[in-house]
């Protein structure tokens, strides 16, 4: 800051002194000029202009050049006022009795004082916009700066590989992350082809794409030592004069996939036992029937020792071996427990889209708090999942209706319903039978389910309304599960 301007933004902030200071001098330039009657001072009125125009106002710089040029004129010597006293003295300031001319010189000397202090004003006045451009500008900067710094942190401190390719199909920028997922640990990934790590990001550059773009991909990635993994990509594309660019978000998803499978693995197998559980308890039914009717052919006179009826039996006895070991397997399974408040929420997250879509709406009434219950987690979600998608199979006809999911603790049991608006049910006694006629797929959903479910000592019961339909589902808590 230059002296000039140390001195304008002291006279904005001073201006009582300023003023005051004027005053004075203003009084010794006019004493000074009466002492000299030979001569005038009148210039010096330039001086106190210059001090206060900074502080003061337009019509107050007006005023101020009015008065400076009327004592100017007052002790100019062409009106003989040095060495004047008493009457002599006040006669010259009466404008009346100046000799001709004074009033030109006045009107003179009254516009160079304005116009100085109007100079000095209009200067002070751009100061302070410039200096008012100059603190928004470095403000400006300043947050400027903050948010490249907040983004650069955000993106050297992410988790996940952040990249940005050039439209050579190089690496511009890259995050730890990044080199640490591509295997650049030491040395630097800039500059690199981006084609032999994630060959996707190169195709999805050089596209066919028209415009800018923004979508996610799952592909195939691989280090720079060989090694291959899962990765997940979100990216989008972007225009600089030099051509296209493309900025992606890498994540291994190798470790979730093989958690997925593995997940699904388990379901799998715990389902399967279930199913075979259900069946080998069916085939144990039928041949106990059996082995009652073998019985009772044993009376009928010769037919014990006919080879048909020693076969028949041998044919029950095998049924029986099957099982038995269909409901040892079934039964060989470790207590499971699952959280049914993040079940019930999954199962929303995969129902909610699908309801919107069919035009049915959806009324959650799940209260927060619900207790651990006695099941499997993967199950306990398809069976959820299988009741709305029937509720969503009676509703679709009419393309409207109402799926209604409540929970609550009742008695010593955690009651899950599944309730909608369809026709309801014609047969509810044919309904946990496998192989229904007219039913999607094979039938088996409410079969299995209700299977998953006794497999945990819960269970799956329709209840009639005088509308609609509703399924129960009843769990154990884990806090009054049941003994095995």
């Amino acid at each position: 800051m230059t002296r000039l301007e140390r001195f304008l933004a002291y006279s904005e902030s001073h201006r009582f002194i300023l003023c005051a200071v004027s005053a004075v001098l203003i009084v010794l330039i006019a004493w000074a000029d009466w002492l000299s009657p030979d001569s005038s001072t009148g210039i010096l009125y330039l001086i106190p202009v210059l001090l206060t125009a900074a502080a003061l106002n337009g019509f107050q710089i007006l005023i101020m050049a009015a008065v400076c040029g009327y004592l100017r004129e007052v002790f100019d010597p062409l009106q003989g006022t040095g060495g004047f006293t008493g009457w002599q003295l006040v006669e010259t300031f009466n404008p009346a009795r100046w000799i001709a001319g004074s009033f030109g010189r006045l009107s003179v000397s009254v516009a160079g004082f304005a116009m100085t202090g109007f100079f000095v004003s209009a200067l002070n006045e751009r100061r302070r916009l410039l200096a008012k451009h100059l603190a928004e500008q470095e403000e400006q900067i300043r947050l400027r700066r903050e948010a490249e710094l907040q983004v650069r942190t955000l993106i050297e401190t992410s988790p996940l590989a952040i990249l940005t390719i050039d439209h050579a199909a190089r690496v511009a920028l890259a995050n730890e992350s990044a080199r640490q997922l591509l295997g650049f640990d030491k040395e630097p990934l800039q500059g690199e082809k981006i084609a032999p790590y994630l060959p996707t990001l190169s195709r999805m550059l050089h596209g066919h794409h028209a415009g800018e773009f923004r979508t996610n991909v799952e592909c195939k990635g691989q280090r720079r030592n060989g090694e291959v993994f899962l990765a997940h990509v979100w990216l989008s594309t972007y225009r600089i004069s030099e051509g296209p660019r493309l900025a992606a978000v890498v994540w291994d998803a190798s470790e979730n996939l093989r958690d997925r499978e593995g997940s699904g693995l388990d379901s799998m197998m715990a389902t399967s036992r279930v199913l075979i559980g259900a069946i080998s308890h069916e085939i144990r039914n039928l041949a106990a029937a059996a082995r009652t009717a073998h019985g009772a052919l044993a009376a009928i006179a010769g037919v014990a020792h006919e080879e048909h009826y020693r076969v028949l039996g041998r044919l029950i006895e095998a049924l029986e071996k099957i099982a038995s070991s269909g409901l040892r397997e079934a039964s060989d399974r470790a207590a499971m427990v699952a959280d049914l408040s993040t079940v019930l929420d999954e199962t929303r997250i995969v129902i909610e889209p699908a309801l919107r879509d069919a035009g049915v709406r959806l009324v959650w009434e799940v209260p927060g708090g619900l207790p651990l219950v006695q099941a499997d987690h993967h199950s306990l979600l398809q069976a959820f999942i299988n009741l709305t998608r029937n509720s969503l199979q009676a509703l679709e006809p009419g393309g409207s209706g109402e799926v209604r999911i409540s929970a609550a603790v009742e008695r010593d049991l955690v009651v899950v319903r599944v309730r909608d608006t369809g026709p309801g049910v014609a047969h509810p006694e044919e309904l946990f039978q496998p192989f229904q006629p007219g039913a999607h797929s094979f039938g088996l959903g409410l079969y299995i389910s209700r299977a998953i479910l006794r497999s945990h000592g819960g269970g799956l019961r329709y209840e009639a309304e005088p509308a609609g339909s509703c399924f129960a589902v009843d769990l154990w808590p884990v806090e009054n599960a049941i003994e095995e």
